[in-house]
């Protein structure tokens, strides 16, 4: 089965956060998991506890605007966040498009807000291929064909889903069409990988690939983008349906107040907009493309 792993897990926070899963909660007449607290899903890519810090200022605004307690628990992958909404043990999740699809077919859940971070200042981004800028050879997505490829994570839209429909759309098979494919597990490694020539070309997400050249992790002045993907909407905010409209309306409201603070790996948030389920209609059609079952998958 493929399995959804992020790249660093935690198996203890002593922050309050890290929650069992055992057995659903006893739900009050908001729905909260516990009462009078709003609990917040969210996945850490790298270090958890950094992530937990760079999203304590949200968690505060929001609890101030609620009235309430905030706890974040912090899943080791999405299965581990997905389970924790079906066992009513979270309230509200951010997770990537991919997951939140894949959530939907586990957990009834709904979104209700997309990330607009301030860098992009939009509410979604794209997948690009990279390639070195001396590479007269490699031009576009069809050009890869026969070369070394670096894809992020199997379960990353930008990094590895939609560059494979994009692949599979131009009757390209990755895994035989390709002189050599590697998983290198983050877009900062894949853009490493290029960089440095261990690979001719790799897929990542823009609004990654212009941090690392803002912080010159890379040149950037030697690499070039020769595909663009189709856009990608960000991570949505989204929480079970179990919750009352009133529950519901508050919780979206104090995350709709949030203005230019750091969520994260997100980085700097300017701000969550509102967002609904066929927001995410994209990220299913990639699936479709790619001919997998989102029920199926652990």
């Amino acid at each position: 089965m493929h399995r959804l792993k992020a790249v660093a897990a935690l198996s203890a926070l002593a922050v309050g956060a890290v929650l069992a899963v055992s057995g659903p909660a006893a739900a009050a007449g908001d729905g909260l998991a516990q009462p009078g607290v709003l609990k917040v899903g969210i996945i850490p890519a790298e270090d958890a506890r950094a992530v937990v810090r760079q999203s304590q200022a949200v968690m505060d605004q929001v609890s101030k605007s609620l009235g309430m307690k905030t706890e974040i628990f912090v899943g080791s992958d999405y299965n581990a966040t997905i389970e924790a909404l079906r066992a009513n043990k979270v309230d509200v999740a951010l997770m990537g498009a991919f997951g939140y699809v894949l959530a939907t077919t586990q957990a009834p859940v709904e979104a209700f807000a997309v990330t607009v971070t301030k860098a992009g200042n939009t509410p979604d981004y794209h997948s690009i291929i990279i390639a070195k800028k001396d590479a007269a050879d490699l031009t576009s997505l069809e050009s890869v064909k026969g070369h070394t490829f670096a894809f992020v994570d199997p379960s990353s839209t930008s990094g590895s889903l939609a560059p494979k429909a994009a692949f599979i759309q131009a009757k390209i098979d990755p895994e035989k069409d390709m002189k050599k494919v590697i998983y290198s597990g983050g877009h900062d490694a894949s853009i490493i990988a290029v960089a440095e020539g261990k690979v001719d070309a790799a897929s990542v997400a823009d609004r990654i690939y212009a941090i690392a050249c803002q912080k010159k992790a890379v040149d950037c002045s030697k690499l070039k983008v020769i595909w663009t993907s189709p856009p990608i909407p960000n991570d949505p905010l989204f929480y079970r349906k179990a919750l009352s409209p009133e529950m519901k309306k508050k919780i979206a409201d104090a995350f709709y107040s949030i203005h230019d603070l750091t969520f994260g790996e997100m980085g700097t948030v300017a701000r969550f907009a509102p967002a609904n389920d066929k927001t995410y209609d994209v990220v299913r059609g990639i699936a479709k493309t790619l001919n997998l079952d989102l029920t199926k998958m652990k």
